[in-house]
């Protein structure tokens, strides 16, 4: 049996009897009506990490880069280079708004190459686990190999049990690729049953022109691969995703066998939990929403995963942005519980 199914087989649903102690806790103590859905998170924390006496955080920020075979169509308003771009800049002069929103959180950051178009060797501190150099361009044939999937979800699996193992049991997932969104769009169309209009937004503020060509690629692309059932999460996957998409899905499911907690972010990591929940259902139970992303389908897509955004900040970012500002508020929450009911949380 392969580490993935071995995962999947682990995945129970999180402990409603934690949950239902930790909001009559909070109730004896003070009116929890009153906090509203600041109970919801810590309730939820609680139960997925399996704490009825709940501890303050520790999140960790993992973010998976990789390349998009379909971004040399012009589907995006930055050329492929900028991947190799971010990517760097996350680790060597840590500037971009990932490491900022990171410090902000408190959250230790993660970076794994998971496929970039290049060598990224001379990155200090950049994990590599290349499944290509950037995957294929599903217009013209399938993303990536089911094999190749697999590997890259079992590789999100191997390094959340590391992480936990570090004592992190909160994970902010975010990622980096450039055309992303166009794969993100297929998945949520395919998993929702969405049209290619539907599913099909802006990305990163493209223009008009190249919104009509996103959208008329995602259409094709949709007809190219209408044999594929919407219950087969790896097959989908393989012929849409992006490398980068298979860590995240390992990450969730990962997450979910080992108690521990993950916080989404937008659109695309949106469209990895819909691969988790079509695995396993139950892995939603570990799964946090965070913000309501720009993207056109995103309400959409978080009403096929069974979730509710607790902030609409109008982001189309990535990066675990909105996850970030969302741990914030957890933080928060969970030190407001720890005080309302003295400390006996």
């Amino acid at each position: 049996m392969g580490l993935l199914q071995e995962t999947c087989d682990a995945i129970h649903s999180r402990s409603k009897e934690i949950e239902q102690h930790i909001i009559k806790n909070w109730n004896d103590a003070s009116d929890s009506k009153q906090y509203g859905r600041l109970v919801n998170m810590v309730a939820q924390y609680g139960a997925a990490t399996n704490q009825k006496d709940v501890t303050i955080p520790k999140p960790c920020m993992i973010i998976a880069s990789a390349d998009h075979g379909v971004a040399d169509m012009g589907v995006s308003a930055y050329p492929k280079e900028t991947t190799v771009g971010m990517t760097q800049n996350y680790l060597i002069p840590k500037g971009a708004g990932a490491n900022s929103l990171a410090n902000y959180c408190g959250a230790h950051m993660e970076v794994i190459d998971m496929g970039i178009d290049a060598d990224m060797s001379w990155v200090p501190g950049l994990r590599s686990h290349k499944l290509g150099m950037g995957t294929k361009n599903f217009v013209e044939e399938p993303a990536m190999t089911r094999e190749q999937a697999i590997e890259g979800i079992e590789t999100g699996i191997k390094l959340v049990q590391e992480k936990m193992a570090d004592g992190y049991n909160v994970f902010l997932v975010g990622e980096m690729g450039i055309s992303n969104t166009t794969a993100s769009a297929l998945m949520t169309a395919k998993f929702a049953g969405l049209t290619a209009e539907e599913a099909t937004g802006r990305g990163t503020n493209i223009s008009d022109e190249r919104l009509k060509l996103k959208q008329r690629i995602v259409h094709d692309v949709l007809v190219k691969y209408k044999d594929i059932p919407k219950d087969d999460a790896i097959g989908i996957l393989a012929a849409v995703g992006g490398f980068e998409f298979t860590c995240i899905v390992g990450v969730i499911l990962g997450a979910a066998a080992h108690h521990g907690m993950v916080i989404i972010d937008g659109f695309n990591t949106s469209a990895c939990a819909l691969v988790a929940k079509t695995l396993v259902p139950a892995s939603m139970d570990y799964v946090m929403a965070s913000h309501l992303s720009a993207e056109k389908a995103a309400k959409s897509s978080l009403q096929n995963l069974g979730l509710e955004a607790y902030v609409d900040l109008g982001l189309c970012l990535g990066e675990a942005s909105g996850g970030s500002v969302q741990m914030g508020m957890l933080d928060l929450a969970v030190h407001m519980y720890k005080s309302v009911t003295g400390g006996k949380a």
